[in-house]
């Protein structure tokens, strides 16, 4: 698998990271363990996770986190890896409160930490953001544990491109450490209008990828694989899978779908691959997140990290004429 280094950081990692939303909950433990040997032997050093994940699926809370930690300290592995987590979500009965706040960024950073078995996390995400709060008030609680050393670099998910640009410019006023990276939802599927549940989410849009082409800002996307949507497995006719239909079923979809089977087939890669491939291949750094319930999906997934399209390839997935 290819690496490469998030730009301002020292973090040279996978180009495909390992997503954890299921790890501890879904997937028991055993298997979770399972599937991280796995992505390490494939030669994976990147793995994502947060506060909150398989807490909608689980009776203990931060089951992902505590499960990695569990892994990390039976592996002795931590310096092999770069460990990425999240804080500051809402509670999920109250999607819009705000949980930014210097103590609320404090107490979910020093849970994780013990959680996780770690000392200092290499890049921490604000999970949300609250418009309502100074961009100058976040950035000094973030570089306030950058000072502490209990986190090396910070990052933002879920935040507009206006909020994301104006941390930046506080940040580089007084000499601070601006975002190194912003996660998004992002895949070379359009998401259908409406079928979000969560209104708090942030996509990809035209706006964010001319901020992204133009700062060399890293992205991180999550729900990279469209659910397997391009995995080749979907037909207009099936919607066995609502999850899938609903959000992405539609004919511009089905367009993107039929040429990525066709770029498939003359490179002889999956159309798995080649939907990861065509994130990769963006003109700026971009590390997508991929979550895997089998070590086939993930041997599959970890095979894009090898992959690179040129720019023709790229503007054809995603509707333009393809051109050397």
């Amino acid at each position: 698998m290819k690496y490469a280094t998030i730009p301002h950081t020292e973090l040279h990692a996978s180009r495909i990271c390992f997503g954890t939303a299921t790890i501890g909950g879904a997937i028991g433990e055993a298997d979770s363990f399972a599937l991280m040997d796995a992505y390490c032997g494939l030669g994976g050093n990147f793995i994502d996770t947060a506060s909150v994940y398989s807490d909608w699926e689980s009776e203990v809370k931060s089951v992902s986190e505590k499960t990695i930690g569990k892994w990390l300290q039976s592996r002795r592995n931590r310096d092999k890896i770069i460990l990425a987590t999240k804080g500051g979500h809402p509670p999920f009965d109250n999607l819009l409160a705000s949980r930014l706040s210097p103590e609320d960024i404090s107490l979910d950073l020093e849970k994780s930490l013990t959680h996780l078995g770690t000392d200092v996390i290499d890049l921490y995400w604000l999970h949300r953001d609250d418009p309502s709060r100074p961009v100058e008030e976040i950035i000094d609680s973030l570089h306030a544990h950058v000072q502490a050393g209990r986190i090396r670099y910070y990052a933002c998910s879920n935040w507009t491109t206006e909020r994301i640009e104006a941390a930046r410019q506080y940040a580089v006023s007084t000499g601070k450490q601006p975002f190194v990276a912003n996660q998004m939802q992002w895949s070379l599927a359009e998401v259908n209008p409406g079928s979000l549940a969560d209104p708090t989410t942030v996509q990809m849009d035209g706006q964010m990828l001319d901020y992204h082409i133009k700062t060399g800002l890293a992205a991180i996307p999550y729900t990279s694989q469209a659910q397997g949507f391009f995995s080749g497995k979907f037909r207009p006719e099936d919607r066995s899978k609502p999850s899938v239909a609903d959000m992405f079923y539609n004919e511009a979809n089905f367009a993107r779908l039929n040429r990525v089977q066709e770029l498939a087939g003359q490179l002889g890669r999956s159309g798995t691959e080649i939907a990861l491939a065509y994130l990769t291949s963006q003109p700026f750094a971009t590390f997508p997140i991929v979550g895997c319930r089998t070590r086939q999906q993930l041997e599959e997934s970890a095979s894009a990290g090898d992959l690179q399209l040129d720019a023709g390839m790229v503007r054809y997935l995603h509707g333009g004429e393809y051109t050397q």
